[in-house]
C-alpha cells in the first residue's frame, strides 16, 4: 500500500530586497482566491513588523504554490504589502521603543525612529531591512484543494470564510470575479467585506435567485452550486444589467434608511428577479424606485409584508423556504403595484 500524497514541498531564504524584487517583476503573486486584500490598518502593529526585520528577529515563515515561474501567496500577504508600502515611503513609524547602536564615536547611544519613513532612516537601519532574510516554505503546482488546506494549517485551524470558500469552489470565477467589480459594491459594502469577497458571494446569490428553480442560499446548498454551475455570456450580461439598475434606482432614493435597506446584502438578492423583470417589461428606473420605495418603507421592519420580515429576520434566512418566501412577497407585490398603476392610466376614450 502507497499513500497518495500532494504537491512537493521545499523551502528556501529570500532577502527582503528579493521579495520586492519578484513581487515588483511579477514573479511573486498574491492575488490568489483564498486571498483577502490588504487589512493591515495599525500603524503600530505594521511598524512592529519592520522593528523585527530591523533586529533579525524570528517572523513567521512565508508560503507560496509555485505555478510555473509564479509564486502564488498562501500566506504572507499582510506582511509583504506591509514591507512594500514601508520601502515607499507609505507610512512612517510609530509606537517603537527607542534603539541602542554604537554610534560612529563608539558610543552606546539609544536612537528613536518614530515618525520616520524608510528613506529618513539611517543607512544601517535601511540596510538591515532589505537583507533580511524571509523563510520561504513552497509547494510545485499544488491544487486548489491542498492550497485551501494550507490556507487553514496556517491560520490555526480556521477554515476559508464562506465568502472565500465559495469564490475558491466556484467553476466560474472569471464571470464571478468581473461581476464582482461592479461599482455598486463599492457603494454597498464595507470595505472589510470587499476584502473578504462578501460582493462575489452576493454575485453567485444572485445568479442562483435568478436561475434555480429553488435557491437556497445556505452555504451548504451555495458552494455545489456555485462549484457545478458555469455563467453564460447572456447571464453575466443580465446580472450586469440588474447590478445596473439597482445602482441607479439607489441613487434616486431620497430616503436615505430607504436607501440603505435596498442595499442590504438579504434584500439585494431577493428582489434581483423583479428587477430583471423590470428591464424585460422596460419599466424604468424611476418606476421601479417608486415600488422599491414603497415596499422597504416598513416603520419598524424592513418592508411592510410581516411575511418577508419574518424571512428576512433572525436564522434561517437562507433556507429554501424562507428565500422562497422573499421572492414570493416581492412578486406579489411587484405584479400588484404594477397592476394599480396600469388602472390608474387615464382610459381611451
Amino acid at each position: 500500500m502507497k499513500i497518495i500524497k500532494g504537491a512537493k514541498r521545499a523551502d528556501t531564504y529570500w532577502t527582503a530586497r528579493k521579495l520586492i524584487e519578484m513581487l515588483d517583476d511579477g514573479e511573486v503573486d498574491f492575488n490568489i482566491d483564498i486571498q483577502r486584500g490588504y487589512v493591515w490598518k495599525d500603524n503600530d502593529k505594521k511598524s512592529a513588523f519592520i522593528r523585527s526585520l530591523i533586529l533579525d528577529r524570528h517572523v513567521p515563515p512565508l508560503y507560496f504554490n509555485k505555478v510555473e515561474d509564479v509564486y502564488e501567496g498562501e500566506d504572507g500577504k499582510q506582511r509583504t504589502l506591509t514591507l512594500e508600502k514601508f520601502l515607499k515611503d507609505e507610512f512612517a513609524l510609530s509606537g517603537l521603543p527607542a534603539f541602542d547602536v554604537i554610534n560612529d564615536a563608539g558610543e552606546p547611544e539609544e536612537i528613536d525612529i518614530n515618525e520616520l519613513t524608510y528613506s529618513q532612516l539611517p543607512e544601517c537601519f535601511q540596510n538591515a531591512i532589505k537583507e533580511y532574510n524571509f523563510a520561504i516554505c513552497f509547494t510545485d503546482d499544488a491544487d486548489q484543494e491542498e492550497v485551501a488546506d494550507t490556507f487553514y494549517n496556517l491560520n490555526n485551524g480556521q477554515s476559508l470564510n464562506a465568502a472565500t470558500m465559495n469564490r475558491v469552489k466556484a467553476k466560474s470565477k472569471n464571470q464571478i470575479f468581473r461581476l464582482g467589480k461592479h461599482e455598486v459594491f463599492k457603494e454597498a459594502l464595507s470595505v472589510t467585506a470587499l476584502n473578504g469577497h462578501t460582493n462575489e458571494d452576493i454575485v453567485g446569490k444572485i445568479h442562483a435567485a435568478l436561475y434555480s428553480e429553488e435557491p437556497s442560499m445556505d452555504n451548504k446548498w451555495i458552494r455545489p452550486y456555485m462549484r457545478e454551475t458555469e455563467i453564460t455570456s447572456a447571464q453575466e450580461m443580465e446580472i450586469t444589467n440588474v447590478l445596473d439598475r439597482i445602482h441607479k434606482v439607489h441613487g434616486l432614493i431620497e430616503d436615505a434608511k430607504i436607501a440603505k435597506r435596498i442595499y442590504g446584502r438579504t434584500h439585494m438578492v431577493s428582489m434581483a428577479p423583479m428587477v430583471l423583470r423590470s428591464i424585460t417589461e422596460n419599466k424604468s428606473d424611476e418606476e421601479v424606485m417608486q415600488w422599491l420605495i414603497g415596499f422597504f418603507s416598513g416603520s419598524r421592519s424592513a418592508s411592510i409584508s410581516s411575511v418577508y420580515n419574518n424571512a428576512a429576520g433572525g436564522s434561517g434566512t437562507g433556507k429554501k423556504e424562507a428565500v422562497k418566501k422573499r421572492m414570493s412577497e416581492l412578486e406579489k407585490n411587484y405584479s400588484e403595484y404594477f397592476k394599480k398603476k396600469k388602472e390608474e392610466l387615464p382610459k381611451a376614450s
